[in-house]
């Protein structure tokens, strides 16, 4: 029953915001979020983007269930989850603030590539 409601609430997203879309003259182009987002998003926007991306690892992991590990080599979840194990969200807007007030040359940057190569690999040593 679990795992039925872990794959029903994404399906569910999805089906209300195919509808929600339908609505629409024009459906927008999925945007990947960039260091140009991040940087011009008020703090609340900010944490939402990061409890997004949780909730999206977090449940890719529940899918896997015990083959979790077997991701390792095909999939950035297993990195963002360890790399990033334990960093309040607030610890995490503050070090993507720093990376891109540091690095304003690659402000095109997506803000999950930071995420990746800049703050978890590093922290798994790898």
């Amino acid at each position: 029953m679990k795992r039925l409601t872990i794959l029903l609430v994404p399906v569910l997203l999805v089906a209300f915001s195919a509808i929600a879309w339908a609505g629409q003259e024009k459906a927008t182009d999925l945007t990947i979020v960039t260091g140009e987002h991040w940087v011009g998003a008020s703090v609340e926007q900010k944490r939402a983007y990061l409890f997004g991306v949780g909730n999206v690892l977090e449940i890719e992991q529940a899918m896997e269930g015990k083959d979790y590990a077997s991701m390792r080599g095909r999939s950035i979840v297993p990195v963002l989850l360890e790399g990033l194990s334990g960093i309040p969200i607030a610890d995490l807007v503050m070090q993507l603030d720093k990376f891109y007030s540091d690095h304003p040359d690659q402000i095109d940057r997506p803000v999950i590539e930071v995420m990746y190569l800049e703050m978890a690999l590093p922290r798994l040593g790898t």
